[in-house]
């Protein structure tokens, strides 16, 4: 095939004038005009199979970037040929060039400490085009995120002599700029001074262009808001206002679940001589600025077996006098059948992170009380497996999050840990004492206990509608002195280790691992299969065991035009015994967003 020449000066004006041929793909070569050092060649590490000829174009400039970024400021391409399917490139290479130095001319030594500036630094070193660009974009940076958006930078007094380099650096500044408010245009219900601590741009504060870019992410991460429009900022003499467009957007909610859990306890079959069919429920409701302070309040009651209920409060206050602090308050009650009463109060400071991030300092104040007695039990010296205890606890909690959707993740993930140290107290309860006098006098009534609990969720897109949940979380109590049932970690139910009874086993340590895989048919509607494989510990004044038992299901969740539905089925083992199919846990739920 005859071949085909073409000379160009310059690349751009190549790619523009060539019409592509019918070749698939191209090889590259490399000549050069000058005599090149083996070691540069290595490092430039042009690829000779490109694609097409656009990549091919695209390659030539990057080894030529790379040419002037190592000093060969005088680096070219003298002419490229095409011939078949093959590109030929002639490189001029030139001589080196080195800095003679480079001073400051203007620059005030705030901006040029921020950077990293050092006059020394550029004397008698190769000259590296791209390190000075970075430098000068540094610099810029700086200035627009410290209140002068209109900041100019240059290099003045060039001079180049035998192949050394001389120069200035100057800067302009500009005017100074400072926020003056945040405009929001929309239907949104929010104060001022939460969006001001929120974003970082409070009244008064230096202007950031890394903030106002980050605003879009920012708003993003709030379950209660959305952008309608990308935000803008209008300038007026020295103070900037940054306008905001959005729309409130349903975060709210309340839920209901309804658990169906015919026969049996914690899905084991020689405990299943009650066929009766047992109802649980739970009812949720939480509300996210409902007094447009980005406050949380929290309320939850659970039905977990007959005369077994929970009940949960929660207020979060966030950006406490404006500061980047928040206060978070919880409250629950549980009541175990006619044995036994809890009662616990945690108080919460709270460093807010991005996100709904946090870092908590919290105390707790829980306690235990019997409601009855085995006196029996104790008459005949029978240790019992409650007692009333309390404990009051200092510790630290950690929540992050990075999640694309909150209600239904794709990607992200999710880290909680939770740890507390404090006493616990064993105060002498009187229908005990008029049993046995003595009762008391062999215990510790005052110990060290310490409590962890935490988990680790992942979610990762394996095809377009496919997405995978994996997770693990755990918790483990370690105690001065052993550990009485009604002090143990509850699990078990729809919210940790499907497939058995609500809050059914009793554990002084537990993992539990989770795998769940579903099928989106919607933003809010998929179908789901999970697996969860725990392993616990049993630990206490009368027991001393371990388990590993599973659970299994299927389950389903739609959305509707009055909310979310969801169904599942889940069935579960444990002390090695075999599956009962026949027992299996089936809960319903409804989730209405407002």
């Amino acid at each position: 095939m005859q071949g085909q020449h073409i000379f160009y000066d310059d690349i751009s004006n190549f790619v523009k004038n060539y019409k592509k041929p019918r070749y698939r793909n191209y090889d590259l070569s490399v000549e050069w005009l000058d005599d090149v050092p083996e070691n540069l060649v290595d490092k430039l590490d042009v690829k000779t199979t490109l694609i097409d000829s656009l990549t091919a174009m695209n390659e030539l400039r990057k080894t030529l970037l790379k040419l002037q970024s190592q000093a060969y400021l005088e680096a070219s391409i003298d002419s490229l040929t095409l011939q078949d399917s093959t590109f030929t490139a002639y490189f001029h290479l030139g001589k080196t060039y080195e800095w003679a130095n480079l001073s400051n001319g203007n620059v005030e030594n705030v901006f040029l400490e921020q950077i990293g500036f050092r006059e020394k630094i550029y004397q008698n070193k190769p000259f590296n085009y791209l390190e000075v660009v970075k430098m000068q974009e540094r610099l810029l940076e700086y200035a627009e995120n410290h209140g002068y958006p209109f900041a100019s930078v240059w290099l003045g007094n060039i001079h180049i002599l035998n192949g050394e380099i001389s120069a200035t650096l100057f800067m302009n500044k500009g005017r100074l700029i400072v926020v003056e408010n945040i405009a929001v245009n929309g239907d949104v219900k929010i104060s001022d001074a939460y969006l001001q601590s929120y974003l970082g741009l409070k009244t008064g504060s230096l202007y950031s262009k890394a903030r106002i870019l980050k605003i879009q992410s920012r708003l993003r991460e709030l379950p209660f808001l959305k952008e309608s429009r990308n935000a803008t900022v209008t300038f007026t003499n020295e103070k900037a206002t940054v306008n905001l467009f959005a729309k409130k957007k349903k975060a709210s909610r309340f839920d209901f679940l309804i658990g169906v859990l015919p026969g049996g306890q914690g899905g084991n079959p020689q405990r299943a001589q009650d066929q009766k069919l047992l109802l649980t429920g739970t009812f949720d409701a939480e509300m996210h600025n409902q007094f447009g302070l980005g406050e949380k309040i929290f309320v939850s009651f659970e039905r977990l077996r007959p005369e077994t209920q929970q009940l949960e409060l929660a207020f979060a206050y966030p950006y406490i006098l404006d500061m980047p602090f928040g206060l978070d308050l919880n409250f629950s009650q549980y009541k175990r059948d006619t044995t036994y009463t809890d009662v616990a109060f945690d108080v919460g400071l709270q460093y807010l992170f991005e996100g709904g991030n946090y870092l908590k300092a919290f105390w707790n104040n829980a306690s235990s009380n019997l409601i009855s007695v085995d006196t029996a039990a104790i008459k005949n010296g029978i240790s019992p497996n409650n007692l009333d205890v309390s404990n009051r606890s200092y510790g630290l909690e950690f929540s992050l999050q990075k999640l694309d959707y909150r209600f239904n993740p794709r990607k992200g993930w999710g880290l909680f840990f939770r740890g507390g140290a404090g006493f616990k107290k064993i105060p002498k309860n009187n229908k005990i004492i008029e049993v046995d006098e003595s009762f008391y006098d062999s215990l510790q009534l005052k110990t060290f206990q310490f409590r962890v609990k935490g988990g680790v969720e992942k979610y990762f897109t394996v095809l377009n509608n496919v997405a995978i949940k994996t997770a693990v979380r755990g918790g483990i109590i370690f105690s001065e002195a052993d550990i009485y049932q009604n002090e143990q970690f509850r699990i078990g139910g729809n919210k940790l280790l499907r497939g058995f009874d609500e809050e059914s086993i009793f554990a002084t340590l537990y993992t539990i691992f989770t795998v769940e895989a579903r099928l989106l048919v919607g933003q809010n509607s998929y179908f789901y299969a999970f697996g969860d494989f725990a392993y616990l510990e049993d630990r206490t004044t009368t027991a001393r065991g371990f388990d590993r038992p599973y659970g299994m299901g299927l389950g389903l969740t739609f959305e509707t035009g009055v909310g979310v539905f969801g169904l599942s089925l889940a069935v579960g083992s444990q002390q090695n015994n075999p599956i009962n199919f026949g027992n299996p846990k089936i809960h319903f739920g409804y989730v209405n967003y407002f």
